[in-house]
């Protein structure tokens, strides 16, 4: 009896996982823009079955779209259900408001009830407009986000902290960054940076950083797939323990 409850139990769990899965698969885009102007790549690698990271490209208008990348405390089903709710909330805000700082406000009241105060995400996003050029960014204790310019290198961390955990947030602001026409916007989760190696070194943020600076990428695929061959060899045969997600942007508008 003992032997067939637990084969039911994991008859049950493989059900769920194989839900889970296919609810996750919902959350990221299908398609990514590759046009001469506007080119968005993404890479993800679940530490388990199913995991808690997400990335979006979302056309808001003729002008403008909204590219974000979100990261939830946790693993497993009950992570990949709640950044679902997450992205859903998130795809119903932008059709209603174009305002970041509202956005996110919702998105922390949608986090803190779901969660129940428990599980927490970070979360960054950004709105370019091609007409004017600018683009407002917010940071919800995410990583730091790496915007090249030329060989100007800026690190995007103005916003709020992680959402979920406060109701209402203790402070929130956006930033924006004019005139820009030209650049390179990396985006990543902490499973990248927090990647060890067999001498329990961290990857760490500013070994990542001199990738990033040594290029200007054209081909945003090779760019991951040359950053994923480097957090291989450094970890050597340590297994990764978190989900890696990378989502980056080159915008060229001339």
């Amino acid at each position: 009896k003992k032997l067939a409850r637990q084969q039911i139990e994991q008859e049950a769990y493989k059900r769920e996982l194989e839900i889970a899965k296919k609810v996750q698969n919902f959350l990221f885009p299908k398609e990514l823009p590759k046009l001469e102007r506007l080119k968005i790549e993404a890479f993800y690698l679940p530490h388990h079955d199913v995991g808690g990271d997400y990335y979006d490209y979302i056309q808001i208008d003729e002008h403008k779209f909204l590219a974000c990348i979100a990261d939830v405390s946790g693993k497993g089903v009950p992570a990949a259900l709640l950044m679902s709710n997450f992205q859903a909330s998130l795809r119903t805000l932008i059709r209603q408001t174009k305002d970041l700082k509202e956005i996110v406000t919702e998105l922390n009241l949608t986090t803190y009830r779901s969660g129940n105060a428990e599980n927490f995400i970070t979360f960054f996003a950004a709105i370019y407009d091609f007409e004017t050029s600018n683009m407002e960014y917010i940071n919800c204790g995410h990583n730091e986000i790496i915007l090249r310019e030329g060989n100007r290198t800026e690190l995007l961390n103005d916003g709020t902290t992680v959402l979920g955990m406060f109701d209402p947030l203790p402070f929130i602001e956006t930033k924006e960054i004019k005139d820009l026409n030209d650049f390179f916007l990396f985006t990543y989760t902490d499973g990248l940076t927090e990647t060890f190696s067999e001498e329990d070194e961290e990857f760490g943020f500013d070994r990542l950083l001199r990738l990033i600076e040594n290029k200007f990428p054209e081909d945003l695929s090779q760019l991951h797939t040359s950053i994923v061959e480097e957090l291989n060899v450094f970890k050597g045969s340590r297994m990764y323990h978190d989900d890696i997600t990378m989502l980056s942007c080159r915008i060229q508008n001339k």
